[in-house]
C-alpha cells in the first residue's frame, strides 16, 4: 500500500511470474476472438483499407500501453487505471474511470460468454453432432469461469498461459499459409489507403476504428496484477507494453492475410459468412480442419472471460476497499480472492448475457454488447493518456521526461480522437452504431454518484487512489 497505511489482509502477493502476467493480458485481448469478433466488424466497414484501421490502433494502443507503464511503476494497485487517473486526474476523474471500467467489463464478460457459447454449441454439433443450445452452454461457462476466478489468479492466469499460447500459434500459422499460397505477386500497398474503404470516406475508417480499438481493448489487464505479481514494477509496465506488440503484429499478420486472401472484391462475401475465419480454413487448409479453428475460437473465449472476469472483480475490490463502492466489493475468501465481487460480476453477466443469447444467439448478443462498451473503453484510454501528462507536471514532477510524458500520451490521446469521432457521428443510425451511446447515461449516473460521494463521504472520497503496494514491491 502507500507508504503509511499498511494492510493487514489482501490480495495474495508474488504468486503471478511475468509469463502469466503477459498471458493474463494477452488472454483479456483474446486475439483470436478478436479475429473472428471484432476485426471482422472492422473489415465491414474499412473493407479493403481494415490493415491501415489495424496500424493506427496499433499505434494508439502502444502509446496508451506506454503511459499506463509510466503509472504502474509507481503505483501498483488492482485498481489499475483507476487508481492511476485519481492521481493524475482528481478524485473525481478517478472514481469515473472506475465506473467506466465496470461498465465495461460488465458488458465485455457476458458478450465473450455469448460468442463462446455459440461457437461451442457449433463445435459439439460439428464433431459429436450433440445438440446443446448456446443459452444452456452460456449458463454452464459463466458456472466454469467464475469457479476459476473464486481458486484464484495463480489458476486464473495458469488456464489463461496455455489457452493463449496456443490460440495465437494455430491462427497465425493459417495467416502464414495464406500469404504462402497467394504469393508476393499478388500484394498490394492499397491496404493501407483510406481510398480503398468501401466508399472511399474517412468516416469509414474512423467507425471501423471503433471496433479496432476493441479489438486491442484489454492490454491494461496486466495492470490489475499490481498486487499479485512478482518484481511488480518491473513485471507490469513491460508486460503491458509486450502484450501490445504482440497482439499489434498478430493483429496485421492476420489481417493483411485476409485481405490478400478473399481480394478486394470478396470481403462482402467473406465478412456475410457464418464464421469467416473457418471459411479461409476451408479455401487454405481443408473442410475437415474447420473444428481445429472452432476449437481454438472456444478456447480464446474462455480465456477472455476469464481475464476479463478477474480484471472487473479487482476494479470492484479496489473501489470498495477505499469506500468508493460498497465496503463489502473488497471482502476475501480464504483464498484471497474478492469473493463478493465475483458474485456481483456473475449475476450482472447472467441477467444482461442469458436474455439476449436465448433471443438473439451468442454472435448477435457479443456484438451489441462489445459495441455498447465501446465508447468506455475510448474514454478510459482518452483520460488515462491525460492523467500522465498532468500527473508528471505534478505529483511526480522531478522524473517528467518530455518524450514518455508529454509527447507520447499526447500521441495517443491525438489517435484515440478518431475513434471518438466516429462513435460521436456514426455513418448510419444503425443499433449497432447507437449501442455505445449507452455509455453516456452511465458516466451521467456516475457523475451524480460521485457527488453523492463527495458530499456525504467526504474522507473516503479524499483517500481515491491512495491505497497500493508498498515502496519495496
Amino acid at each position: 500500500m502507500g507508504a503509511s497505511s499498511p494492510e493487514p489482509r489482501g490480495l495474495a502477493h508474488g504468486v503471478v511470474g511475468s509469463a502469466r502476467v503477459i498471458a493474463f493480458g494477452a488472454s483479456n485481448v483474446a486475439p483470436a476472438g478478436a479475429v473472428v469478433g471484432g476485426l471482422v466488424i472492422v473489415v465491414s466497414y474499412a473493407g479493403f483499407a481494415s490493415p491501415l484501421v489495424v496500424l493506427v490502433a496499433f499505434a494508439a494502443s502502444l502509446c496508451c500501453a506506454s503511459s499506463i507503464a509510466e503509472f504502474a511503476r509507481r503505483l501498483p494497485s488492482a485498481g489499475s487505471l483507476y487508481t492511476y487517473n485519481s492521481r493524475g486526474l482528481g478524485r473525481i476523474g478517478g472514481f469515473l474511470t472506475g465506473w467506466m471500467m465496470i461498465f465495461a467489463y460488465a458488458l465485455y464478460v457476458p458478450a465473450g460468454i455469448a460468442l463462446t457459447s455459440a461457437y461451442t454449441s457449433q463445435l459439439l454439433a460439428d464433431t459429436l453432432q450433440v445438440t446443446i443450445s448456446g443459452w444452456a452452454l452460456f449458463v454452464v461457462i459463466l458456472g466454469a469461469v467464475v469457479l476459476v476466478a473464486y481458486l484464484g489468479i495463480g489458476t486464473s492466469s495458469s488456464v489463461d498461459l496455455v489457452l493463449v499460447a496456443g490460440e495465437v500459434a494455430v491462427i497465425a500459422a493459417l495467416a502464414i499459409t495464406i500469404l504462402v499460397k497467394i504469393g508476393p505477386a499478388h500484394y498490394s500497398v492499397s491496404v493501407l489507403s483510406p481510398a480503398s474503404s468501401p466508399n472511399g470516406q474517412l468516416t469509414d475508417i474512423t467507425t471501423a476504428m471503433i471496433y479496432g480499438i476493441t479489438a486491442f481493448a484489454g492490454f491494461e489487464a496486466a495492470a490489475a496484477l499490481g498486487e499479485e505479481a512478482r518484481n511488480t514494477r518491473r513485471s507490469i509496465p513491460a508486460s503491458t507494453i509486450g502484450i501490445v506488440i504482440v497482439t499489434g503484429i498478430f493483429y496485421l499478420l492476420i489481417v493483411i492475410a485476409e485481405m490478400f486472401g478473399v481480394g478486394r472484391h470478396g470481403i462482402a462475401s467473406f465478412t456475410g459468412q457464418r464464421n469467416p475465419l473457418g471459411y479461409l480454413t476451408s479455401q487454405y487448409w481443408s473442410p475437415w480442419a474447420l473444428w481445429v479453428i472452432e476449437l481454438v475460437v472456444v478456447l480464446t473465449g474462455l480465456g477472455f472471460v476469464i481475464s476479463s472476469l478477474n480484471v472487473a472483480i479487482r476494479v470492484l475490490f479496489a473501489m470498495g476497499r477505499e469506500r468508493a463502492l460498497p465496503a463489502s466489493l473488497a471482502r476475501l475468501s480464504s483464498r484471497h480472492t474478492p469473493v463478493v465481487s465475483i458474485g456481483c460480476v456473475a449475476a450482472l453477466a447472467l441477467l444482461l448475457g442469458l436474455p439476449l443469447t436465448y433471443a438473439y444467439g451468442g454472435a448477435r448478443t457479443f456484438g451489441y454488447l462489445a459495441g455498447a462498451g465501446g465508447l468506455s473503453v475510448v474514454l478510459v484510454y482518452l483520460a488515462v493518456n491525460i492523467a500522465t501528462i498532468r500527473a508528471f507536471r505534478t505529483e511526480f514532477r522531478d522524473e517528467f521526461r518530455l518524450g514518455r510524458h508529454l509527447l507520447v500520451p499526447a500521441a495517443a490521446a491525438a489517435l484515440f480522437m478518431f475513434p471518438l469521432w466516429g462513435i460521436l457521428h456514426p455513418r448510419a443510425h444503425r443499433l449497432m452504431d447507437l449501442l455505445p451511446f449507452v455509455a453516456l447515461g452511465w458516466l451521467g449516473l456516475g457523475a451524480i454518484v460521485a457527488g453523492v460521494l463527495r458530499a456525504r463521504r467526504p474522507t473516503s472520497f479524499e483517500a481515491l487512489g491512495k491505497v497500493f503496494t508498498s515502496p519495496k514491491r
